[in-house]
């Protein structure tokens, strides 16, 4: 079986000067599936072990999620489904511009006791319902 080959924007640049380099840049974010090392980091410097619910969920809400409370089966970051009877699992919130489907960073916090017992961070798609409020008509 082979492996999706990553983005390569070198292979645009080329051909399409900078407006390749541009577009190929977008591209390869949209469809990412490891969020930015840097987010990661914060994520988890915001989200400690111990934390309560509300407490995680606030502090995410502040990164730019939104959290739902769930219980069942999960994503790990490495892409392996997991189980937990309760989880708060959050979602980027789309920006100004955005896409009906599109990758956005996901945080899976588990929960024991009401309290976080672990955090995954990774990144996939995530569609919304309704066109976001920046692109509605006015």
């Amino acid at each position: 079986m082979s492996q999706p080959r990553p983005c390569t924007v070198l292979a645009l640049v080329g051909r399409l000067g900078v407006a390749g380099l541009l577009l190929a840049s977008a591209g390869c974010q949209l469809l990412s599936q490891t969020p930015d090392p840097d987010r990661r980091r914060a994520i988890r410097e915001r989200v400690a072990y111990g934390l309560s619910a509300a407490e995680a969920s606030s502090r995410l809400s502040g990164l730019g999620f939104g959290c739902s409370r769930r219980s069942g089966e999960f994503l790990d970051e490495a892409g392996k489904a997991r189980e937990a009877d309760h989880f708060l699992f959050c979602v980027e919130r789309p920006g100004a511009v955005s896409f009906a489907c599109q990758n956005r960073d996901q945080v899976t916090v588990v929960l024991r006791d009401d309290q976080v017992s672990g955090i995954e961070v990774r990144r996939g798609p995530s569609c919304d319902q309704t066109s976001p409020e920046a692109l509605k008509i006015k």
